[in-house]
């Protein structure tokens, strides 16, 4: 049995509505009283690996931006076929907010898609500008509307998510790139408010970071980086320590699968990650498939 049954997405929309977040503060202090209040442990399984595998097979919901010809859904390819082999007959879903249909053969068949266009990243998720292009001032009309319709994002793609993890039982999220890559701050943190409320394990698989090539880089080398525009707020410290503490979530329910060594570094040397929560998952070529 879990220790800690599942909540509701109905009792978790309800503690969401009821948190009345208006301000970059508000949404701060949120976070912060979900992770230094938990539980420990908050989550648990208490049987073997069997029970847990068979337990995990009724639904795994791997969730990313878009899937196209790209690398990203050939990774996710590899990962479906990778819980077959190790998961009894698991049933998988695919989330994403954009799916173009030459990415079908790619896919393959077995996994059931699900497309919510809200959950789109970068060009596709209608505040990326305003977040990243466009430089705040505390106080300013956009400092003051952005927190606003952020958080009625993240109420709408809550619901959206919680509502259908309940429809097809899913017991495991493995998101790509979304909570390591800003393309859609409202995604990223509905996922966090889901695995915290709705005590939903969570691999968190991670590509890159928003830092990589970016100011942070800037700073180091002397040199400007595509990732830039990320650190576009970055002076206004209620707005950027959202993004430090989303991307990735630090919890014991969350798995940092990286493709290199260093990023793991990163994570537990910086950022202050647990060791035994980051783990590395290298890309590789099926030679099979390409022979």
């Amino acid at each position: 049995m879990e220790r800690g049954r599942r909540r509701s997405a109905v009792r978790m929309m309800d503690a969401l509505r009821s948190e009345g977040i208006t301000t970059w503060f508000d949404l701060g202090l949120m976070l912060d009283r979900l992770r230094d209040g938990r539980r420990t442990p908050s989550l648990g399984f208490e049987d073997d690996f069997d029970a847990f595998a068979q337990h995990i097979s009724r639904g795994v919901g791997f969730v990313t931006f878009h899937c196209s010809v790209d690398g990203v859904t050939v990774e996710i390819a590899k990962y479906a076929e990778a819980m077959r082999r190790i998961l009894p007959e698991p049933r998988l879903h695919m989330i994403t907010g954009r799916f173009d249909v030459r990415a079908e053969p790619i896919l393959g068949s077995g996994v059931e898609l699900h497309v919510l266009p809200e959950i789109d990243g970068f060009s596709g998720w209608h505040l990326y500008r305003d977040f990243f292009h466009r430089r705040m001032e505390r106080g300013s009309p956009l400092y003051n509307s952005l927190i606003l319709a952020l958080w009625d994002d993240v109420l709408v793609i809550a619901e959206l998510l919680g509502r259908l993890i309940e429809r097809c039982d899913i017991r495991l999220l493995y998101v790509i790139n979304v909570n390591s890559n800003p393309g859609n701050v409202a995604l990223a943190l509905a996922l966090v408010l889901i695995s915290e409320h709705m005590r939903i394990p969570v691999i968190a698989n991670n590509h890159d970071f928003y830092w990589e090539g970016g100011a942070a880089r800037q700073k180091e080398g002397g040199r400007s980086g595509p990732r830039d525009h990320f650190f576009t707020n970055s002076h206004l410290g209620e707005v950027f320590s959202i993004i430090q503490m989303i991307y990735p979530w630090v919890a014991r329910t969350w798995i940092s699968a990286n493709i290199s060594r260093h990023q793991s570094a990163q994570l537990v040397r910086r950022f202050g990650h647990n060791p035994a929560n980051v783990a590395e998952l290298g890309t590789a070529v099926d030679t099979a498939l390409y022979a």
